[in-house]
């Protein structure tokens, strides 16, 4: 756990610290992180908060007087950005560009009955927000993408909500909107508006997914190679070639059909990724790929990944190394089983470890493709 304190700026210039922030907590939901930095004061989001942040030298004045800025102005389908980790005052940028949040709407705690929000209340502060996130900006992004989120995909429901400075100077408008959580819960870029962009977990290939040494389970962040990892991409497949594009209408193709189609596609491209079969062979794991679930097809999701890991006690063996080059397993170097027969079996002709079903082959990613 950690605290952050960012500095904010008061009208006469002299600089001022808010208080430091609360432990972020760390949760997931359907082994999809969901984070946020401070952004325009501060960004909640699911199982995490923090106090910090500002509008640094943009001042909410009382009685609902400030300086507009693009964050006070912003509204549904607006997006915006920043540079480096904490936001100041985000910029509205095209949503076409690179961004690290889409306005779906906004909450007006003002319009709450009672007096706990009222012009004299104190700071909610950030598990309070974090309710208020939980109750309102789920119905506010579905209303906006019109159902269209994937909640096994790699973008998220966030809100940002004011400071302590800000709160004591009158604001009190929040922020429902989509973002993409990356490591520690900072934001990352993406492009394109979430309705148009496909939602699926679709990492470039030869990269490593980190691991959770505790449950041996993905992380679903991308982490260097020499790190400890799950497993590394050896491919990208768009399904929506096979069975349909988000726009098509066509139904949802279930898990033995997906099977199907990419045990046919995720070999071969595994044995041209690490450089022939021999050397996947001598490298002793499997060639595994994830797959769409019904909630992410309708969700537009289309593309999935081949992979190479190795079950271990019910999640994957902890992999260090590039799998085309000095690779480890749980420590130590693989060791190739007995040549076999010209032409071998697909998927998975290799050791399993003990007690590991063999008749269960296809280990989905993390996030449902």
């Amino acid at each position: 756990m950690s605290s952050v304190e960012v500095e904010t700026q008061d009208p006469d210039g002299a600089v001022r610290k808010p208080r430091a922030s609360a432990p972020r907590l760390i949760a997931a939901l359907v082994a999809v992180l969901v984070g946020a930095v401070g952004a325009a004061g501060v960004i909640a989001w699911r199982g995490g908060f923090s106090e910090s942040g500002g509008l640094h030298s943009t001042v909410i004045g009382e009685g609902g007087s400030y300086t507009e800025t693009d964050f006070t102005r912003s509204q549904a389908g607006d997006c915006l950005t920043w540079t480096g980790e904490a936001a100041g005052t985000p910029t509205k940028v095209s949503c076409v560009e690179a961004h690290r949040f889409e306005v779906a709407g906004t909450v007006d705690t003002a319009q709450f009955p009672g007096a706990e929000f009222g012009a004299g209340a104190s700071w909610p502060g950030g598990e309070r927000f974090a309710e208020i996130r939980d109750e309102h900006c789920p119905v506010v992004v579905d209303r906006y993408l019109g159902g269209g989120l994937d909640p096994q995909g790699r973008l998220a429901v966030g809100l940002m909500y004011p400071s302590l400075a800000q709160w004591d100077r009158g604001a009190r408008v929040l922020r429902c909107g989509i973002e993409q959580p990356g490591p520690g819960g900072a934001q990352m870029e993406f492009t394109g508006r979430a309705a148009d962009t496909d939602q699926s977990f679709a990492w470039p290939v030869g990269t490593c997914i980190g691991i959770d040494e505790a449950t041996r389970q993905p992380t679903t962040q991308p982490v260097d190679c020499s790190a400890p990892h799950a497993f590394q991409t050896t491919g990208l497949v768009d399904l929506s070639q096979r069975f349909g594009a988000r726009d098509s209408g066509k139904p949802w193709p279930d898990i033995a059909a997906q099977n199907e189609y990419l045990k046919s596609i995720c070999p071969n491209r595994t044995n041209r990724f690490l450089g022939g079969e021999d050397k996947f062979r001598a490298s002793t794991l499997n060639v595994q790929w994830s797959v769409i679930s019904e909630v992410s097809w309708l969700g537009g999701s289309r593309r999935v990944v081949c992979y190479v890991a190795l079950p271990d006690r019910g999640g994957f063996a902890k992999l260090v190394g590039d799998a085309r080059e000095q690779l480890l397993i749980n420590g130590k170097l693989p060791v190739p089983p007995p040549q076999g027969p010209p032409g071998r079996a697909l998927p998975t002709p290799v050791p399993m470890p003990p007690g590991y079903d063999s008749s269960d082959q296809e280990v989905p990613a993390p996030g449902g493709g």
